[in-house]
């Protein structure tokens, strides 16, 4: 045991633990099945346990983080509508969902408008003119 002891010196007691572990329970390549592993084998195999719970302990790269910029998400969908439909005329602003409903059955909004769930009723798309 002290060969063991001297050869594995400067190994930490994880990697010899994890290294004996794993030749108990045959999990290491090439092993032989009848025999205790030969000393340089087991040092290896503990150099390599060892390399491993030294990869662990590595910093990971840090989890992404938000920077908000001078709009919260939602503004930023809110602008971006409002960007969809500028080329579209505004027919009425401020109308709830409801209140477009109702105008729309009784057929005081004309066909092809649509209304943006920032309350904005924007017209129909104009209609190009031919060229002569």
């Amino acid at each position: 045991m002290d060969t063991y002891d001297l050869a594995t010196a400067g190994l930490s007691s994880g990697a010899i633990i994890e290294a004996a572990q794993r030749f108990v329970l045959g999990q290491v390549e090439g092993q032989s099945m009848d025999f205790a592993p030969a000393i340089p084998r087991f040092v290896a195999e503990a150099r390599s346990r060892q390399e491993y719970i030294e990869l662990k302990a590595t910093p990971r790269l840090p989890a992404p983080r938000y920077f908000p910029g001078p709009l919260a998400p939602f503004q930023v969908r809110q602008q971006k509508r409002l960007a969809e439909n500028a080329h579209l005329p505004v027919l009425f602003e401020n109308i709830s969902y409801d209140q477009w409903r109702k105008m729309s059955a009784a057929r005081e909004i004309p066909t092809g408008a649509t209304w943006c769930s920032l309350g904005i009723v924007y017209g129909p798309e104009p209609k190009k003119q031919a060229a002569e």
